[in-house]
């Protein structure tokens, strides 16, 4: 397998601008993370981890249809595993002020599970999103739909249904729900100047596994901009989100979670950021009593980034996350933590 991907990655970087001239368009990312524990129940793993190395082909299938395909390394637990992470066919060209989607692809619902990892603003994943959608996200196949209403307000609703045999990071083929993974996304945005404005959606993923458990997870993002030119003067980003699980004997389990993240420009190409975590189990009971226990987990992660364009970032960050029970602390993590991102070849267009 490794072989494989050192081949691909070759082959693809020596094509690039070959391809290129038809259409084609190849993107190669890399993605390394060092974590070093500051105290003593740290579960930093104090080691360079090449976290992923990506392979993205996306072009023009014809005058009506794009087509993606996106295939990935990643390190788990000190063992590097391949998958294939996208692969669909897209339309904008079909239905007016709508755009379709069919294949595999990462589900449009939320901020960070449709950005890839190695695009996002900050090093890991908030607690929130590890817990409710994995570490790097939910991507499933089948059919995705978008349309833009033609209204004074800006309103993007997007409705997905994909099979839900797995949910989360699985490498087996699951088994059949009784409800498949079914999702929405409704956004709006406002406009406060040509080159600043804050989006905001809520989203809603629901299923229903094959033991009859019944997954819904309600929740809202916000993003807001300000640019001065091409440079984000001041970013800020967050989601909160809110899980029932209903097992087949009617039974729940709640969970609530969010977080927010602030980004300011220093000086040129160098960002200093913050992001603030929360997460509580409201359904953790005492295991002697069998009452309701207060729990909370929170997290405070300063980070630095700099970067030489947008085809490298280097960053610096210190991670500081606690649980508390009751009043009193359970568990206590700080790390220093560095990242280090480069892409090759071309660069896929972002979203707001």
């Amino acid at each position: 397998m490794k072989q494989f991907l050192i081949t691909s990655i070759l082959l693809t970087s020596l094509n690039i601008f070959a391809f290129d001239s038809s259409g084609l368009k190849i993107s190669l990312a890399g993605d390394m993370v060092y974590d070093q524990g500051l105290n003593s129940t740290s579960t930093a793993n104090e080691s360079l981890t090449m976290r992923g190395a990506e392979m993205m082909f996306f072009a023009p299938i014809d005058h009506r249809f794009d087509g993606v395909l996106s295939a990935a390394a990643h390190d788990e637990n000190g063992e590097t595993v391949f998958e294939l992470h996208e692969l669909y066919f897209s339309s904008s060209k079909i239905i007016d002020r709508s755009r379709l989607k069919v294949g595999q692809f990462f589900l449009g619902v939320g901020r960070l599970n449709q950005t890839h990892q190695h695009d996002w603003p900050f090093m890991k994943a908030p607690k929130v999103h590890s817990e409710f959608f994995d570490d790097e996200g939910i991507f499933d196949s089948g059919v995705e739909f978008s349309h833009l209403f033609n209204t004074d307000r800006f309103l993007d609703l997007t409705v997905g249904i994909t099979s839900g045999h797995k949910y989360g990071h699985a490498h087996s083929s699951g088994s059949k729900p009784k409800v498949p993974t079914h999702y929405l996304s409704l956004k709006s945005f406002t406009e406060l100047s040509n080159t600043s404005g804050i989006q905001y959606a809520f989203n809603y993923l629901g299923r229903t596994d094959d033991e009859g458990d019944k997954l819904h997870i309600p929740g809202l993002e916000i993003v807001g901009k300000w640019r001065e030119g091409r440079a984000i003067k001041y970013m800020f980003q967050g989601e909160a989100w809110y899980r029932n699980v209903e097992d087949i004997s009617g039974s729940n389990s709640e969970q609530v979670g969010a977080y927010l993240y602030n980004q300011f420009l220093l000086q040129a190409n160098t960002y200093a950021g913050i992001r603030l975590d929360g997460y509580k189990d409201l359904s953790k009971k005492n295991s002697i009593t069998g009452k309701k226990q207060n729990n909370i987990t929170y997290g405070v992660t300063p980070e630095f980034t700099w970067s030489s364009s947008e085809f490298v970032k280097i960053r610096s960050g210190l991670a500081h996350i606690f649980t508390r029970e009751e009043g009193v602390t359970t568990t206590k993590d700080t790390s220093l933590n560095f990242q280090f991102v480069f892409i090759l070849g071309a660069h896929p267009a972002h979203e707001f």
